[in-house]
């Protein structure tokens, strides 16, 4: 017994860290496992995508010329390869995705429903096709096809599901990134933990990390990249933090166009460490700095020009369109829809419950917002167990970046379409994940210090972790699995 009380190596901060990342992924492999095949946000097109960037160079099969006549409630129909629409046929994807309330017949047997003829490898993993259906090949796309390359001689299942563990790895990497970003901003080693573990089990994240989507690569380098930030506002730029903000840009733009808003950061950072260097020297290397910055922003105009459409539009008529974007686009009932799927309160079951955990996370974030006002326009000196100014204030930069991408990339669709198209799901804001829940305890954390209940704060975490907790374990047990198996 005295050997047993003597065992303190579950206190280490390393363990619970092990036991935080360990959570996240055997979760996450689980939400991989529940979700069906081809269940995810275009999850069918995006391992497509991977299949045919997987496909032998020389494509000595028959393809067809022809334009593909889709059917939106036959997958059958779209130009995938012939062993995804036939799978898809076999385990009556159709019938999940034609109403929400659909779910499919499962053998009594081990042996699944239609399992032996999905394994059978009878349909090749090609695309008949000249034009099939595919996402532009980004680098998760293209390390997918490593994965899916070298698995060749297993059967679809094997394949596919073993890139749904990849995405799951990545999310883990995401979560670590997190971890050492809450340390470098000053938070205390339990802290961190806490904050990592409510970031662990935000119940959007892991889902999205369970899909086949070039998203969970772009997630982990805007995590890294907030980390890397942070790093050079701590110690400066240096060889090891360029290398993780280059790293953490490139990757980015190479799996996604969103990427872009970390090139825009990256010139933006370098400006700002010049003209701290410069600022008492020489005007002219002061002027030098100015012109860095404005090249930074003429770097953001000609994104935005090359982005989006104006249709040759004048001054006007472009201002005109944003004004009447934002009119249809910035109401509470879209404001909600993005809330929802940002926290990942599926609507597949009508729940009070989880109608009123958005209604209280919607207060909540208006709280901590108030609090954000005070943490930098404030008289009282910062609690010692919140961070600096300076990390907040690059957080904040962070999250307003990409809203403004993202809204940006709407209003351009909006302005070609004449409608909402692309819309604002909350899954587009997840890069920003990592900044958004940091920001928020900084806010609560701040509020407590003007009250002077400061040492609530690890309580309010505590809370804020169970809260996620919870969520997510209610998510999971009772509207998923609910979804698809009850």
């Amino acid at each position: 017994m005295q050997k047993l009380q003597s065992l303190t190596f579950y206190k280490n901060p390393l363990f619970i860290l092990a036991l935080i990342l360990g959570a996240f992924f055997l979760k996450g492999v689980f939400l991989a496992a529940i979700f069906p095949i081809f269940g995810g946000q275009d999850e069918s097109r995006h391992y497509n995508t991977v299949q045919y960037l997987a496909e032998p160079a020389v494509k000595n099969w028959e393809r067809d010329a022809k334009k593909v006549e889709r059917d939106k409630d036959h997958i059958e129909t779209y130009g995938f390869s012939d062993e995804i629409r036939r799978t898809a046929v076999a385990t009556d994807t159709d019938v999940l995705r034609g109403d929400i309330f659909n779910t499919i017949n499962f053998s009594d047997s081990y042996i699944g429903e239609n399992e032996n003829a999905i394994t059978s490898k009878q349909w090749m993993p090609y695309n008949y096709n000249l034009k099939p259906e595919v996402v532009g090949g980004s680098l998760y796309h293209k390390v997918a096809a490593y994965i899916e390359r070298f698995l060749g001689q297993y059967d679809i299942l094997t394949r596919f599901y073993t890139i749904r563990i990849f995405s799951v790895f990545l999310g883990t990497l995401a979560i670590l990134f997190f971890y050492l970003t809450a340390k470098t901003v000053g938070f205390s080693e339990k802290n961190s933990l806490l904050l990592s573990a409510i970031v662990a089990f935000q119940p959007k994240l892991a889902m999205y990390f369970s899909n086949i989507n070039y998203d969970v690569l772009l997630i982990p380098m805007f995590f890294l990249f907030t980390l890397a930030g942070v790093l050079a506002l701590k110690d400066g730029l240096n060889w090891k933090n360029i290398s993780l903000l280059l790293i953490g840009t490139t990757v980015a733009i190479e799996t996604k166009p969103t990427g872009f808003i970390l090139l825009a950061a990256l010139i933006a950072l370098i400006a700002f460490f010049l003209y701290e260097k410069v600022r008492e020297k020489d005007s002219r290397l002061r002027y030098a700095i100015y012109f860095l910055c404005a090249l930074a922003f003429a770097f953001l105009v000609i994104y935005l020009k090359r982005y989006l459409s104006t249709g040759g539009q004048s001054l006007g008529e472009i201002l005109s369109s944003v004004g009447d974007y934002l009119s249809k686009s910035l109401s509470f009932g879209r404001f909600g829809l993005t809330e929802r799927t940002y926290w990942g309160t599926l609507g597949w079951t009508n729940s009070l419950l989880l109608d009123k955990a958005v209604e209280l996370l919607k207060y909540l974030e208006i709280i901590a917002l108030v609090g954000l006002g005070f943490f930098f326009f404030g008289k009282k000196e910062k609690p010692a167990y919140l961070p600096e100014k300076k990390y907040i204030a690059f957080l904040f930069l962070m999250a307003v970046g990409l809203q403004l991408e993202i809204r940006a990339a709407d209003w351009s669709m909006f302005n070609s379409l004449g409608r909402i198209e692309l819309g604002t799901p909350g899954r587009y804001f997840l890069p920003n994940l990592a900044s958004h829940i940091i920001l928020m305890f900084t806010g609560f954390g701040t509020l407590l210090s003007y009250l002077k209940r400061e040492h609530y704060f690890e309580k309010i975490l505590l809370i804020g972790l169970l809260a996620m907790f919870s969520l997510s374990l209610y998510l999971i047990f009772d509207v998923i699995i609910y979804r698809f198996y009850l």
